[in-house]
């Protein structure tokens, strides 16, 4: 969700929670919200009801197309060719599996959650790990680096114009066999 939608969805989410704290107040015999929803519905400030309506019906829609619509990131692809005969795409998920694959082999990472993004030379991969406290971050770092453009551009063909990595945690605990 973007960074407009997610404020038009608080505000959208005050607002109707305090008319319906309102309303509930005056079901409930609390006469004061009344006088002070009264002033909204004068027949000389009509224009301004209506105008909140409208404003309160497009951000209801807009949210609603936005809870129902796919998410951003399915059924994104990257062409790797073009020719006569059609192109030839890899979904987003296909990359970020790949490198999930390949980071996971590097010795001394627990966990990985790589986000595939556009970048003028290609794509851009970014990687948040977390590893154990046994390894040099900076060498398991550079060398998840390197993996990854390389396993990315022999596999797909797709140049990778930068791999960030983030350590996000250093985990202490061994991992469960089952």
């Amino acid at each position: 969700m973007r960074p407009f939608d997610r404020a038009l969805l608080a505000v959208y989410t005050f607002f109707l929670t305090v008319i319906f704290v309102l309303f509930s107040a005056i079901m409930l015999g609390w006469t004061t919200p009344q006088f002070l929803l009264r002033g909204l519905f004068y027949p000389d400030r009509a224009g301004i009801f209506w105008a909140l309506m409208a404003i309160l019906i497009l951000a209801g829609v807009r949210l609603f197309w936005i809870g129902v619509s796919k998410s951003d990131r399915v059924g994104r692809y990257v062409v790797l060719t073009e020719s006569a005969l059609g192109q030839i795409r890899v979904s987003i998920q296909a990359i970020e599996n790949l490198v999930v694959k390949v980071v996971t082999q590097v010795n001394g990472v627990r966990e990985v959650k790589p986000r595939i993004v556009s970048v003028s030379q290609g794509v851009g991969i970014q990687i948040r790990a977390v590893v154990t406290p046994d390894i040099n971050v900076p060498d398991v770092s550079e060398r998840i680096q390197v993996l990854v453009k390389e396993k990315v551009f022999e596999i797909t063909g797709i140049t990778v114009g930068s791999v960030r990595v983030s350590i996000d945690n250093i985990s202490a605990q061994k991992p469960r066999v089952e």
